[in-house]
């Protein structure tokens, strides 16, 4: 699936969204929901060794509720946090179904972790849909889906003009990935 969606990939349709990328960055990141300054901080608290605390932090900043999880479920999260190396997303097939349960959830830790991973959102799904890049809806974590996901934001940086990389504290992965929820959202 990854690989279909990529493979009819049109350059040439994204010329509009990367013309206004930096428009787009600024509109998400620097919205309510966004919440850059809360963002911008947590990159910097969130390091190893990884706590219970600092997933209640990204929770909290996610806006999610707290997490109803029983200690052999949020170990085995804290441990797979360690041991998932971008790009790979295949372990996430070996958790249990209630970690796997919520995929914007695990997506921020990734994210919040690595810095490399994009954290699951449906109007950045949406936004990669208006590309031409079919990602299908889920919620659960599914590896080669939230695989194919980080994939197609990892080929628009790739291929975007040099104008497109403007200076900020954030990764990459955000940059595009909060573009393209605005973009998703227009």
């Amino acid at each position: 699936m990854q690989h279909v969606a990529l493979i009819s990939f049109d350059k040439e349709r994204c010329g509009p969204f990367f013309e206004r990328l930096t428009e787009y960055f600024h509109q998400h990141h620097h919205s309510a929901e966004g919440d850059a300054e809360g963002y911008e901080e947590l990159l910097y608290m969130v390091r190893r060794p990884y706590t219970p605390e600092m997933l209640d932090m990204i929770d909290s900043w996610m806006g999610l509720t707290e997490r109803d999880w029983r200690e052999e479920t949020q170990r085995e999260v804290m441990l797979a946090l360690y041991a998932i190396r971008y790009p790979d997303t295949l372990l996430i097939e070996s958790f249990t179904e209630t970690a796997r349960s919520d995929l914007r959830r695990l997506s921020a830790y990734l994210h919040f972790t690595n810095h490399t991973y994009a954290i699951w959102d449906e109007d950045t799904r949406k936004g990669l849909v208006k590309l031409g890049i079919e990602i299908p809806a889920t919620e659960s974590a599914n590896p080669f889906i939230y695989g194919a996901y980080v994939s197609a934001i990892e080929l628009l940086k790739d291929v975007a003009p040099f104008t497109c990389f403007l200076e900020h504290d954030v990764p990459r992965q955000r940059l595009f990935q909060a573009a393209l929820a605005a973009y998703g959202r227009e």
